[in-house]
Formats: C-alpha cells, structure tokens, sequence
C-alpha cells in the first residue's frame, strides 16, 4: 500500500488527466527522493498511455435510465430487508417455546388418559367390591372389612388356612 500522500495524489491525478508542468517536476522530485519506485511508475505511465488509447465504450442511450432503475430497484430492496427482519427472538425463542408448549400438551393430554383410565379401574373395583355390578350380591360381607386391620397385619407371609376357607364356603 502506497502510505505516501504525494505518491497518491501523483497517481490519481495521472489517472484522470496529463499532469502539468508544475505536477510533473513535482514528480521527478519525488521519485528522485525515492529511486525504488521509479520501476513502478514507469509500468503504471505505460498501462495509463495505453489505457488513453482504447476507443470509447458505447453506452446504450438507456443508460442513465438503467442506472437509476437499478438503484432504486437496491435501494427498495434494502427496505425490505429492513422492516422484515424480525428479531432474534422470533427467529429462535418463538419455534422453541412452541415445540415445548406442543410437547408439553401432549404429555398433559397423555397424563389425563391415564389418571381417567386408573379413575375408572378403581371405579369398577369399588363397584365389586359394594355389590352394585348389574344386581349381584356383594363378594365381601361388612364383617370381613371390619377386621381388615388385622388381616393387613398378617402380612403376605401367612399362608392360608385351607379348612377355614373350606368351612367359610
């Protein structure tokens, strides 16, 4: 990169037009100061003289209108672009929260299938139990619920008196 200020200016000037008298020995004291760069101002004048000699490029009569379609067409689009963003939120919070809120549902709507189907077995069971399924008589009498706490107290190791069961019937 050229760092120099008088370098710069020397090369933009070059590019745009033929430098003065005043610029031109301007010029060879610069490069005179600075012999390294001689080599690279002489390739630079030839590619410019060159560059001068190329005929003109036609320009279609459309142009300026084309230009400045397409500038209104980048600038409409930038806008665009502007008032469409959405913030990072939307773009990354929102679908999360809504794929845990989809989840979440879902677990409460299996969770209460199951608490209404364990209802409804515990239901059914007390129907048996009380004697109320289609007019049957009650499996168990209110003396053996009575002393429940003592047969709880047994314990599942107590094997079962067969001649008492046998005698009950």
């Amino acid at each position: 990169m050229n760092h120099d200020p008088t370098e710069t200016r020397m090369r933009e000037l070059s590019w745009r037009r033929e430098l003065t008298g005043a610029e031109q020995a301007e010029l060879r004291a610069w490069l005179a100061a600075h012999p390294e760069a001689a080599a690279q101002w002489q390739e630079d004048a030839a590619l410019n003289s060159l560059l001068e000699q190329l005929p003109n490029a036609p320009v279609p009569s459309n142009f300026t209108a084309r230009v400045t379609q397409d500038i209104y067409r980048e600038t409409a689009r930038a806008e665009r672009e502007a008032t469409h963003t959405h913030p990072w939120w939307q773009r990354v919070l929102l679908p999360r929260l809504a794929f845990a809120a989809v989840l979440l549902g879902a677990g409460l709507f299996v969770y209460q299938r199951n608490v209404t189907t364990q209802q409804a077995r515990v239901a059914d069971g007390l129907k048996i139990v009380s004697g109320t399924v289609s007019g049957t008589e009650g499996l168990l009498s209110v003396e053996i619920l009575r002393d429940f706490d003592s047969i709880a107290q047994l314990g599942p190791r107590v094997q079962p008196d067969m001649e008492l069961l046998s005698l009950m019937q």
